[in-house]
């Protein structure tokens, strides 16, 4: 009777474990995913650019993870990422309030009639403002959109100067709160247009662009490390002093992409 209970714990210590140890999916795996009918004939028209079979396999995505897609616009890595994590797997995608303006309608569509189950919408709310259960994320993300944080300013069709926020967003509070709601082993990768370094806040309201060295000294702030770093999207023929939107750069800036786990 000894011997049958000590091989039952033993074979339930064995099948936690497993269960822990969840597989990343590989670029092989989220290429399958990549081709599936259900996906937008749009969204693929972007992989080229993107390479997102490289990027979310860089973040380590396994199925039945939490993720948090921060400045989500209208969805297309959240859309993937539902799709990676399946229905284990849980995945919110956040736009404040400046986000939302040009985000609105890509991702109502991208969700109506409970297309992606799976997702969560924090939508026109600031990330201080979301309501995520502590050391529950597995894996936080933000592409393209770091830079918003600083956006504070636009120019209308006329020519005319829009005031989008009163000031940047506080990035402490905002990643003090991203950090208290990811796992000890979670991690925070980061995607970016690059700006030249030294150029502080200015091109996110010119260029849509951010000097990487800004990202990590602020990360470092806020206790993350970084923790590796993937070439997969950089050019070095990238004009910094160009808007990421000019005729002919979209799709082929120079981007940055940042992996950060906590630094405790």
């Amino acid at each position: 009777m000894k011997r049958s209970t000590l091989l039952l714990t033993a074979a339930s210590i064995a099948a936690s474990f497993s269960l822990a140890a969840k597989p990343e999916l590989t670029e092989s795996d989220i290429t399958k995913l990549l081709s599936a009918s259900s996906r937008p004939s749009a969204d693929a028209a972007r992989d080229a650019a993107r390479q997102p079979e490289k990027i979310m396999a860089f973040t380590g995505i396994s199925e039945g993870d939490n993720v948090l897609d921060i400045f989500a616009g209208g969805g297309w890595y959240t859309e993937l990422f539902s799709m990676a994590v399946g229905s284990k797997g849980k995945v919110y995608a956040q736009n404040d309030e400046v986000i939302w303006r040009f985000a609105q309608a890509g991702i109502t569509e991208r969700t109506k009639n409970n297309r992606l189950p799976n997702v969560t919408r924090f939508d026109n709310m600031a990330i201080v403002d979301m309501d995520i259960p502590a050391k529950s994320l597995d894996v936080v993300f933000t592409a393209l959109n770091y830079h918003d944080l600083f956006f504070v300013e636009t120019r209308d069709r006329e020519g005319n100067m829009v005031k989008l926020r009163e000031a940047p967003v506080d990035y402490k509070a905002a990643f003090i709160h991203i950090k208290n709601a990811m796992k000890d082993d979670g991690v925070l990768v980061i995607v970016d247009h690059a700006a030249p370094a030294g150029s502080g806040y200015e091109p996110a309201n010119s260029t849509h662009r951010i000097d990487p060295n800004i990202v990590i000294y602020q990360m470092e702030q806020v206790g993350f490390r970084l923790m590796e770093e993937a070439f997969y999207l950089r050019n070095a023929n990238d004009d910094y002093s160009q808007s990421v939107f000019a005729e002919g750069l979209r799709g082929a800036t120079d981007r940055f992409v940042f992996k950060f786990v906590k630094a405790e």
